[in-house]
């Protein structure tokens, strides 16, 4: 009986550390609103000229001793603290919707040159240490304006930090001025921010950052962002999320990048340094909306070359229904790289950062030993070093828009064997709708290319075609494979946009020749819940040739 016992208790531990991340995660997001401790009983003064942070202190000893939440009730002026709030024990509660919480002028002064974590001032830091984290931790509703305007020579201020910290939840605050605005440091998991706004920084807005390059080697995980937007930060010449040296398990939901004019919106990377392990991995962002930002990249995304630095990788990055019309970049071996979904303005695959100063990416960095999957997509151009690792775009538009767009819809360099093209449509470059460069060998099924300059460019390079509509037909240089085809594919317009292709069943003046041509089952290719008709039909029985449009859901009765 003992032994049956034992077994279950096993197996049920072994079932709750399998379900870790979500339970934590949902305990987080409780709050706790009992027992207020008002700072003003400590001397606090909301008047933006008293330092309060010797009363906010002393109100964070009490709530130590009894329990309960520090209160800060609102008020139209702020509360000032010449120092940083340290929050070092677990179960604390910081709320104050309506109240502001703003750093003195001065107080980081003279702090570049200054790393070390005795040196910095942030305006919140909330730490444990590696052998006990502080735990449950909640920040609600408050304003924080870290004032990074009035600092002089300054490395900081940070607005909220988080170091050796589980559990803890940032919810509805905004966050000002700052150096840096929400930082999930060294040693942070199970943390989430909820619809928080950060505004006006000069570094970066939300940081989920490891210490992984460093001596201590902490590192970060199960990092969630849901419904938080950086915006309006026309000084900033760095990132809106930072994501980087040793984390893990980040996740970026419902989130938004708006008006940055001279930074960008993700820098998702580890820092080139030698030494200690550095490994970064299983990245995601969802429906995040990247909008008005004028730095170099809207995304980018990079790992360090293995032969130089062998113990730092970054690995397994996705972007899920993203829409993001600046550049996108991705280089050096990442060993996946999945996108789903979504619109971009250009794609850039295997190419470095290159000058900050210049717009089109640097020199060959190809991603070696990583898996490309493009799918259910559109973009305004693709760029592709494929002379290492493995592409597939299935179902992507690239729609270059005509002579105010790119000469090229997709460009290929090198990669024999490497691409795959499978039910994709390009179409609207000034040039060429394909350019294939320095061997270059892309296989290339079910698909559209037309309405281009024309349809390919090829330089020592080759490929095959099946089942394609081509302006023009199959050139020379490639191999015909058979099925394919240079009719008018008779595009239209629908409720997603271009490229849906014309029915005679719904009155239009003809049919395309691209329904029912292409090589299989549209439900093979999983085609069969997508649409090629304006009238929002699915594809069925053989499959449609080229993109497939989203079908718009049902209208509610």
């Amino acid at each position: 009986m003992r032994r049956n016992v034992i077994l279950i208790c096993g197996l049920v531990l072994g079932i709750m550390r399998l379900c870790v991340w979500p339970s934590i995660a949902a305990i987080a997001t409780e709050p706790t609103p009992h027992n207020p401790v008002d700072v003003r009983d400590f001397g606090a003064v909301a008047d933006g000229v008293t330092d309060c942070l010797p009363a906010i202190q002393r109100a964070l000893d009490q709530v130590v001793a009894t329990g309960g939440v520090v209160s800060f009730p609102a008020s139209d002026k702020p509360y000032l603290v010449r120092g940083t709030i340290q929050v070092r024990t677990s179960d604390t509660v910081l709320a104050g919707a309506g109240a502001t919480i703003k750093l003195a002028d001065g107080v980081a002064n003279g702090t570049r040159q200054q790393r070390t974590t005795e040196s910095q001032v942030h305006v919140i830091h909330i730490a444990g240490t590696s052998e006990k984290p502080v735990q449950r931790v909640q920040l609600l509703g408050l304003a924080i304006d870290a004032n990074i305007y009035q600092q002089a020579d300054y490395y900081n201020p940070r607005a909220v930090v988080t170091e050796y910290a589980s559990q803890v939840l940032v919810r509805d605050v905004k966050i000002l001025r700052a150096f840096v605005g929400l930082d999930f440091g060294a040693g942070s998991s199970h943390c989430e921010a909820r619809d928080c706004v950060i505004e006006d920084w000069t570094e970066d807005a939300f940081d989920a950052s490891g210490d992984a390059d460093k001596g201590s080697g902490a590192v970060t995980r199960h990092i969630t962002f849901v419904r938080c937007h950086a915006r309006n930060a026309p000084n900033s010449t760095g990132n809106a999320w930072e994501i980087e040296d040793g984390v893990r398990h980040i996740r970026v939901v419902d989130c938004s990048v708006c008006n940055v004019p001279r930074g960008n919106a993700f820098g998702i990377r580890n820092h080139w340094t030698a030494g200690p392990v550095d490994v970064s991995r299983d990245i995601e962002l969802r429906r995040v909306r990247i909008t008005a930002v004028g730095g170099k990249y809207g995304i980018y995304s990079h790992s360090a070359p293995r032969d130089q630095f062998p113990q730092n990788r970054l690995v397994d990055v996705r972007l899920y229904d993203v829409v993001c019309e600046a550049p996108v970049l991705f280089y050096g071996p990442l060993e996946r790289v999945e996108i789903e979904g979504g619109r971009f303005g250009a794609l850039h695959f295997g190419w470095d950062y290159g000058a900050k100063n210049r717009p089109e990416p640097g020199g060959a960095r190809p991603l070696q030993e990583t898996h490309v999957r493009i799918r259910n997509t559109r973009v305004n151009h693709l760029d592709l070093n494929a002379t290492a690792g493995e592409f597939t775009l299935q179902n992507v538009l690239v729609f270059a828009r005509g002579e105010q767009g790119r000469p090229q819809a997709l460009r290929i360099r090198g990669g024999a064997g490497r691409v795959r093209i499978v039910n994709c449509t390009m179409t609207g470059a000034r040039n060429a709708g394909l350019d294939l460069r320095q061997g270059a060998a892309p296989q290339i099924v079910n698909s559209i290319i037309w309405g281009n300059a024309v349809a390919f460019r090829v330089m020592n390079s080759r490929g095959t075609l099946s089942h394609c509509c081509i302006q023009g037909g199959v050139p020379e240089t490639l191999e015909d494979q058979g099925a394919n085809f240079s009719d008018d594919p008779l595009f239209i317009s629908g409720a997603y946009g271009p490229c849906y292709l014309a029915s005679a069943s719904i009155g239009q003046d003809a049919a395309s020749p691209c329904v029912d041509a292409g090589s299989e089952l549209a439900a093979f290719t999983g085609l069969d819940e997508w649409t090629t008709r304006s009238d929002n039909l699915a594809d069925t029985g053989t499959v449609d040739v080229g993109f497939h449009h989203r079908r718009e859901p049902p209208r509610k009765p």
